[in-house]
């Protein structure tokens, strides 16, 4: 069964390489990218997403804010996993608390970064 993905994330680059990443996983999947949270949540309303995949450092609506927003309305709960470049405690622990499943940070060496997406997209099945 095709899992359909939505991909938050402002920069290109950022989102070929999510991509190149999930390319590797062996679960079929669709991907629906969007390049703010304000457009995540207007997706995310009109359309059923078995997972979000998201960075936090965006215009607009921040990824923060996208996860306190889902987290608001239980109709449009889905599993996040934030892809962030931010290493910092206070990041993962906040978004943790908004109910992020889990937090990847996306390290300068790709290789580190498409491991590491792997590792949790497979702890919960998709991948």
């Amino acid at each position: 069964m095709t899992k359909d993905i939505l991909l938050v994330d402002d920069l290109l680059l950022d989102v070929m390489l999510t991509r190149r990443a999930l390319d590797d996983c062996t679960i079929p999947h669709r991907i629906v990218v969007a390049c703010d949270g304000e457009e995540a949540w207007q997706l995310a309303g009109a359309q059923r997403f078995d997972l979000i995949l998201l960075d936090l450092k965006m215009p607009r609506v921040d990824g923060f804010e996208l996860l306190g927003r889902l987290r608001e309305h239980a109709g449009r709960r889905v599993p996040a996993i934030v892809l962030s470049g931010s290493n910092l405690a206070a990041d993962r622990s906040r978004a943790d608390a908004l109910g992020a499943i889990e937090y990847v940070h996306k390290a300068l060496d790709y290789t580190e970064f498409r491991d590491g997406l792997k590792a949790a997209l497979g702890r919960h099945g998709f991948c």
